[in-house]
């Protein structure tokens, strides 16, 4: 465990468990704390693991330096359901390459200029940055 670089991380729910310096990038290992997973199906409780399914996802830079996280996210047993389901997490959504908090910087980045050069300033693609907006969006409705 890295303890401060968790700390710097700043990600409830999770530690980081090692790193890689790739120079321009840096790639942090995290795992999540909770050894348990609540079913979207039934609402029970599983600490069944029944796969795991590493994933690779973009987050706030440090020092200028892109941060990628790898991320393990598990795949439960319900016991209840008898049915697999993949682990919610709170800093990141399903089938999502970045992190919510980039996104959302993202997106503010999109309020103060255009899309072209938010894309091009994040070496993303137009459609990728359109698609962090939908994804906020939408992500904010469900809170009001």
């Amino acid at each position: 465990m890295q303890p401060l670089l968790t700390q710097l991380l700043n990600l409830d729910g999770v530690t980081v468990e090692d790193y890689r310096d790739l120079g321009a990038q840096l790639v942090l290992e995290v795992e999540a704390i909770k050894d348990w997973a609540i079913c979207p199906r039934c609402g029970q409780t599983s600490h069944n693991v029944h796969q795991s399914h590493f994933h690779l996802a973009h987050d706030l830079s440090i020092s200028n330096r892109q941060v990628l996280l790898k991320f393990n996210r598990r795949q439960f047993k319900c016991h209840t359901c008898k049915k697999p389901f993949s682990e919610a997490l709170d800093f990141i959504g399903e089938r999502r390459r970045y992190t919510d908090r980039f996104a959302e910087m993202i997106v503010n980045q999109v309020i103060h200029s255009d899309t072209p050069n938010v894309a091009r300033n994040n070496g993303l693609t137009d459609d990728e940055v359109w698609s962090m907006v939908e994804y906020i969006s939408k992500k904010k409705e469900v809170l009001i």
